[in-house]
Parts: structure tokens; sequence; C-alpha cells
């Protein structure tokens, strides 16, 4: 039984946990996955803004260094030697003032050049000879515009230094407001620029090229990973940005990880095809689904709890039922006079009422306080006997006047009871109530004369201690099928 409740409870627990487990966690996958599938197709246009609002601040601040004197002082030298120290200089001088983390550029740049009219460079910073009267028109078609006197961003792909640039060039004016050189500043698209403009974006960011993945903000196996798609699964995708045409959102799966993606081309790089892929992680997106766990964890705490709290319910309903069933055992085993007695409020009066049922079988009555046999208590040696209290028996003139003993309190009877000896006496009312019984056609096998003599001499001392007589003694009366034994008081 016990095992039974606990199992019960148990299977509920499991069951209400369980299925709120795999519903919360199903709703909330649904929901992230929905969230993020919706949101990435946005994201690649927040990221192209983002780019073109950066360009166009790195296009002013090109613009701004160009038209300082200093600047233009480079090409008031007298000769091409001191010219291009001039022009050296003024290189070091700006790439240190972009280097200042108030231009928001994310260090030094990679090239800071002055060309002449004709595109050709002057100097560079870091080594005044390198690149020095290397044509750029050639390599940053683009760069015939600034000459024309627009400021333009670009991307350069350095050959020499297998470096993509991001490059922003702006036209040196004479005083006349002539275009007499180009200012060209360059930034390598490093991965530290991809992991820049993902922290803004709130998505991973990735450079590509048509050789593939160039820079990005992601982790080398993934980038691999995400290698192998763009040379397989998403080609296509590719060479449509590449073209000037945004992919559609992709799903793939890199590292044994769901992404989603969209691959559109990266904007203001005319001289260089490039492509620029926005990726989310779906698998980190739907990790707050996670949280269902604390479902699973209260589920085993109140499996717990049942197990520990039916076991002590259990066992606390049933023990008495194990007491109880072993006592009727043992009255069954032939202790006629053994009693149930359990300490429970739930089976207290069930072990009552068997005990009740023990006595009627076994022709002992139950007593109250005063010596009289409880209502009800079907016995044959108490004071009222045959199953029937003493009030009930009793004609109502005897019971009033009996001086609220439930007693006769008749002098004759009294003093002829009294003149009785005692063994005369409790043979003779022994004899009486078994000759009684059996003419009201019950079993008298189970009245035994010592215990009725105990049970009688026992009443008749409690009514002599509650009336304050001399004593007490019985005279055995029939009405109808019931027998009883009526006190007589004697004073």
């Amino acid at each position: 039984m016990r095992l039974k409740i606990i199992a019960g409870n148990l299977v509920a627990v499991l069951i209400v946990g369980l299925g709120a487990y795999f519903y919360v966690k199903a709703e909330l996958e649904k929901s992230l996955a929905a969230r993020i599938d919706a949101e990435i197709d946005n994201d690649h246009v927040l990221f192209d803004r983002s780019w073109r609002l950066s360009a166009l601040e790195f296009v002013d601040q090109v613009r701004d260094r160009a038209d300082t004197r200093e600047v233009r002082g480079v090409f008031r030298a007298l000769d091409e030697d001191s010219r291009r120290a001039r022009a050296h200089e003024q290189a070091n001088s700006i790439a240190a003032w972009f280097q200042d983390p108030a231009r928001q550029r994310g260090g030094m740049p990679e090239i800071v050049a002055l060309t002449d009219e004709t595109g050709r460079v002057l100097a560079r910073n870091q080594d005044p000879n390198r690149m020095n009267g290397r044509s750029l028109v050639a390599e940053i078609p683009t760069i015939r515009q600034v000459l024309d006197g627009d400021a333009e961003h670009d991307a350069w792909f350095k050959s020499d230094e297998s470096k993509l640039l991001q490059v922003a060039m702006a036209p040196v004016r004479n005083d006349e407001g002539g275009v007499i050189g180009v200012l060209l500043v360059g930034y390598d698209i490093s991965n530290g620029l991809a992991r820049r403009e993902a922290e803004l974006l709130g998505r991973e960011v990735a450079f590509v090229t048509e050789s593939g993945v160039y820079s990005s903000s992601m982790d080398q196996a993934v980038v691999a990973a995400l290698q192998s798609k763009l040379e397989g699964d998403l080609q296509s995708g590719l060479q449509a940005a590449l073209a000037g045409t945004p992919s559609s959102p992709f799903a793939a799966e890199l590292v044994g990880q769901q992404w989603v993606g969209v691959l559109a081309p990266l904007p203001q790089t005319p001289s260089k095809p490039i492509a620029f892929a926005v990726l989310g992680n779906k698998t980190a997106e739907m990790a707050p689904a996670a949280v269902a766990q604390v479902i699973l964890v209260l589920m085993a705490v109140g499996l717990l709890f049942v197990l520990v709290y039916g076991f002590a319910i259990g066992t606390a309903f049933l023990r008495p039922l194990e007491e109880i069933e072993e006592g009727v055992l043992t009255v069954i085993n032939g202790r006629t006079d053994f009693r149930i007695d359990v300490e429970s409020a739930e089976f207290g009066g069930l072990a009552y009422r068997i005990n009740q049922l023990i006595n009627v079988f076994t022709g002992v009555a139950e007593t109250d306080e005063d010596g009289r046999s409880a209502p009800g208590a079907g016995g044959w040696d108490g004071a009222a006997g045959a199953g029937a209290s003493p009030a009930a028996a009793a004609p109502p003139a005897a019971a009033a006047g009996d001086g609220g003993g439930g007693g006769d309190d008749d002098p004759a009877l009294a003093a002829q009871l009294a003149a009785e000896p005692e063994a005369q006496y409790e043979q003779r009312i022994y004899d009486e109530y078994v000759a009684a019984k059996q003419a009201a056609g019950e079993d008298v096998s189970n009245i035994p004369k010592d215990r009725f003599l105990a049970r009688l001499r026992k009443n008749a001392d409690a009514l002599t201690k509650k009336h304050g007589c001399r004593m007490v003694r019985f005279r055995v009366e029939t009405r109808g099928s019931q027998v009883i034994l009526r006190p007589v008081i004697i004073r």
C-alpha cells in the first residue's frame, strides 16, 4: 500500500514535470528561432548603413587632413628629395593623428601616402623610399576621380603584401584651388575591424572576396567551416553578392552548430568586389531555452519531497493498520484477553470498535468508569449485560428511584441479598445468568465462570465506591430477548 501511494504520487509529479519541461522548452526554442530568422534579413541592411556612415566619416577625416597648411607645404619643396622628405614626415604625422583613439579608427593606419598630380607616390609613412614613384592609378582606378577633385572611398588589394585595405582618398589643393596631389589613408580589413563591426551589430561579421573569407569576427574553426560552405552550397550566393546582389537568408551547420546568415556586397568599394556575411549562431541564440531545465530541477526536488512525504504519510497510515492486523491475529490465535491499543486519531475509533466486536464474541463487556457496561458493548458480565445499558434496561420508576446510580434501592431486597453467603450468591447469580441466556437462545459456551465472577466483583466494587454503600449485589432480569444484571444497593 505504501509503495502504491508513493508510486502514484511520483508518476503524477513525473508526468506534470516532464510535460511542463518539454512544452516550455519547445515554445522557447520556437520563439527564439523565429526571432533570429526574422532579424537576420534586416541585419545586413543595418551593417550596410553602418559601413557607409563609417566610410563617409573616414573620407571626411582624410579630407580634413589633406586641407592643412602642412600637407600643402609638401608640394612647395624646391627639389624632389626635399619634397619626398616632407611627404614622409607628413605621412607619419597623419598616421599618428589617426592612431589617436578619439578618431575611432582602431589604431595606426596600414598606409598613409602622398601622391603627385599624376597619382605617383611621393612618399609614405614608415619608409620614405618604399613605394617612391609607384603609380596607383592602375591599382586604384578611383584615384582618377580624386585627381579630378572628388574625395573617394574604395578598397585596395595591395598585392605585394597580400592585404585588402579600406582606403579613403582626398585631393590636396594649392592656394588657388587646383589639385596638386592626393592624400591616401588605408586600413587593413582585418579580423579586428570585423570584430568591431560585429560588436556594433550584435552579429558575427565576415569579409569575403572571390578567394574566400579574408577576415571575420569568428573562431578559426568556424571560419574554416564557412570557407568550405562558400566553396560548396553557398558558392552561388557568394557570386551574386560579389556581383552586387544580396543573397537570401541561408542556414548552415558550422562545427556542429546551426547558423543563419546573409551574403551582401560591401558598399563603396568600386575597385575591388568584396562581399560581407552577417551570421547569427542559431544554437547560441536558443541557449536561453535551457532555462527550462530549472523545471527538471524542481521536478527532481518534487520527486524527492513526494518520496519522503509519501513514505512518512504511508507509514503513519499503515503502521496502526498493521498493529490492528497483528492484534486481531493474536486474538485469533487464542489470546482472547488481548485488546488492540493504537495511538492514532484516524484509526483509534476503528480499534475501539474491533475491541467491542471481540468482546461480543468472547462474552466480555466494555465498562465505563462507573463499572457499568458501555452502551452497545454486547457483553455478558457487565452491570447491564446482554448488549443493553442499565438505563435502557430499567423501567422508568426504578431508574428514577435508584439514587442516580442505575441500581435498585429496595431495603427488603437488599437485606435478603446481603444475608446470602458470598459463595452461594456468586454460584446462584452465575447459574441464573447462564440459564437466562440459554432461555433466550444464546450460546453460553463462551461464558467461563471465573471470568464472569471476576468481572462481577469488579463492577460491584466500582458501584460500591460510587454510592458510598456497604456493598452492591446483582439480580438477573430478562426483558424481551435481553438478559441483564441489575445492581442492588446494600447500605
